[in-house]
């Protein structure tokens, strides 16, 4: 009885295991190297130049070229698997820049990502001679999350069709 119960403990807790992995690959999360994510980044901008870490979003905007996707994010924080919890205080919206072009019914707005980027410096544009910019990325790997469901009234009621 008891060697039974045992083993089905075990097998519970072996499959279960890779459910506790992370959204993103090894090997890029060997890249990042500013272990810290959006919150160190956001204390000093300038000291993070040319360095990769970790970030989560919510994409506001994307913008398809021939040159690639730019997506205008705006930063959550994340779990230990990678999952955006919520929203940054106070860190505005920042730019993300891959070369590939990023299908834009998944990488649409309303949607959440993970990803690493690198940082680049901040967007070129000038207003009334001064230097204004959101931070820009670039992509390295990406995971993107779907839409959740909107409910009006804060949870499902199970006799209605949304």
């Amino acid at each position: 009885m008891y060697r039974t119960l045992i083993k089905l403990l075990i097998l519970a807790v072996v499959l279960l295991a890779p459910g506790c992995s992370h959204v993103l690959s090894p090997a890029a999360r060997s890249a990042v190297d500013l272990p810290g994510g959006y919150g160190q980044f956001f204390r000093d901008p300038e000291a993070a130049a040319g360095r990769t870490l970790l970030l989560a979003g919510f994409i506001v905007s994307n913008k398809v070229s021939r040159d690639g996707t730019v997506l205008t994010l705006r930063p959550y924080t994340m779990d230990q698997r990678g999952v955006p919890r919520r929203p940054v205080k106070g860190a505005g919206e920042l730019l993300a820049r891959s070369e590939r072009i990023l299908d834009p019914a998944r990488f649409g707005s309303g949607h959440l990502v993970t990803l690493t980027a690198t940082y680049v410096g901040r967007e070129p544009r000038a207003v009334a001679d001064r230097q204004f910019g959101r931070p820009l990325f670039e992509i390295g790997e990406i995971h993107w999350w779907p839409k959740e469901p909107h409910y009006p009234y804060g949870y499902r009621y199970p006799y209605r069709i949304y």
